[in-house]
């Protein structure tokens, strides 16, 4: 009996200790990725479940399906992209899973097609099923047909995959009209035109992998300016293409306030601060500015 119960003890040790490393193996690969796939999503779904007027208590259960679904859209991407992508992570991301050596590449692979199928299972009891599909053939093309390579394209897929997130939140709520869906589409738009400040911070290794980023491809100075020029502008362009359209309420208007002085953050921080971490900051600081952005939806709709 003794024997027995020290068995199961031990047994108990080991699993607890498998499940452990498991948690950490999937934290590692979605966790610089979180503030973009996982928290953007949260944000619209709460602006569309608002927009329906329903009870308090309905947001939970809808809360819970919403985080399992964009943890699953932020997963699927950073493993893909990560087994296709060591040897740049081994210069700019080395704490990754496959970088640490972890796991194998078989395993990740495993792992990503598992939760390819979890996603679109997902998606589909959600009721957003097609935006699902939308965001896999995204990640296909930029990963496994390394159209993530040239900055055009990962812009391209990039854009779409925002528009798929989006869409995907309002949907699993309500259903979209031609206005929210109209609003979606612009906003897409404007963050496949700047995605490029993600890529400031991993400028030597795109480099050294032959990656052709926008920041490799326009230089740093160049890219800076750009960049610089399109954060500057993008107040004015969300002003004539989202918020004029909905009516500049005193709700509204202070939405613009906080997104035009996040912008110009950005504008001026993309040109004072230039190494590797404040580039990160800076970056930190353009999510900010689509959280704000999504957020303005609720004074709109």
């Amino acid at each position: 009996m003794q024997a027995k119960l020290l068995g199961n003890w031990n047994w108990g040790i080991r699993w607890a200790q498998m499940v452990k490393r498991e948690l950490l193996v999937n934290w590692l690969f979605i966790k610089s990725e979180i503030w973009v796939g996982v928290i953007p999503g949260l944000i619209f779904l709460c602006v569309a479940w608002n927009s329906q007027e329903s009870p308090a208590v309905e947001l939970l259960p809808v809360l819970a399906g919403g985080t399992l679904y964009f943890l699953l859209y932020t997963y699927t991407f950073c493993v893909a992209n990560q087994m296709m992508g060591v040897v740049g992570d081994r210069l700019n991301q080395r704490d990754r899973p496959l970088c640490r050596g972890l796991i194998s590449y078989q395993g990740a692979k495993r792992r990503w097609i598992a939760s390819m199928v979890g996603f679109a299972v997902v998606g589909w009891q959600l009721g957003v099923f097609e935006w699902t599909l939308l965001w896999q053939l995204c990640i296909s093309c930029l990963t496994f047909g390394r159209l993530g390579l040239e900055w055009p394209t990962k812009h391209f897929f990039l854009g779409l995959g925002a528009l798929a997130q989006m869409a995907a939140a309002w949907q699993a709520v309500a259903s979209i009209n031609l206005v929210q869906g109209t609003w979606i589409l612009l906003v897409a738009i404007l963050c496949s035109a700047v995605v490029g400040i993600q890529d400031l911070s991993d400028l030597e290794g795109d480099v050294a992998t032959g990656v052709n980023t926008f920041p490799v491809t326009f230089g740093n100075v160049g890219s800076r300016v750009i960049l610089c020029i399109g954060f500057l502008l993008l107040p004015l362009a969300i002003h004539v293409g989202l918020l004029m359209p909905a009516g500049l309420n005193n709700p509204l208007l202070l939405w613009a306030l906080a997104q035009t002085l996040a912008s110009w953050g950005v504008a001026v921080r993309v040109i004072l601060y230039r190494s590797p971490t404040a580039d990160r900051d800076t970056y930190l600081l353009a999510l900010a500015w689509y959280y704000i952005v999504l957020g303005s939806a609720s004074a709109a709709f």
